[in-house]
């Protein structure tokens, strides 16, 4: 996906009125940054929430009992950061993403290089994605932008099933 498919994601967005929101871990801001890149994004961005330590993501609403029960890279981690994040801006869009971005977590055994889990909220609806990758040959920054392009490229598809 090329910045001009996702700005036109954006702008499609900011044309209907969509509210929107993100926590995001692995990806670091850059989901938000990139949505914030469009003119007239302001009239629909809520915020967002960085939060790359887990006692970040237990501070802004996602409970510990999911982190220590499903542990902090899975897709019930990335669908609490969604519906934390949509219950404080209250949004028609919530995204949470979490996963590795670089080497091995040694400190988490489900710390897996490539993979990656995002959850969008959309009107009422969930949707869970799980990626798996081979990063071997990518930096940090380019792994967060192929997880940021992915995300987008599956709300482009939430957006079109919903029209």
């Amino acid at each position: 996906m090329n910045k001009e498919e996702t700005d036109n994601i954006i702008e499609e967005i900011i044309k209907r009125n969509m509210t929107i929101t993100f926590m995001e871990s692995c990806t670091g801001g850059l989901l938000a940054s990139m949505f914030t890149d469009v003119s007239g994004a302001s009239a629909v961005f809520k915020g967002s929430l960085v939060t790359y330590s887990n006692q970040m993501k237990i501070a802004a609403g996602v409970s510990a009992g999911v982190i220590e029960n499903s542990g902090v890279y899975s897709k019930e981690c990335a669908g609490a950061m969604a519906a934390a994040v949509k219950k404080i801006y209250s949004t028609d869009i919530a995204i949470g993403i979490t996963g590795t971005t670089g080497n091995k977590d040694p400190a988490n055994k489900d710390s897996i290089l490539g993979t990656a889990y995002y959850c969008i909220m959309f009107r009422g609806k969930v949707y869970d994605y799980k990626i798996e990758e081979n990063v071997s040959q990518l930096n940090r920054k380019e792994i967060k932008r192929l997880y940021a392009e992915r995300v987008y490229k599956s709300l482009r598809q939430i957006i079109l099933q919903n029209s």
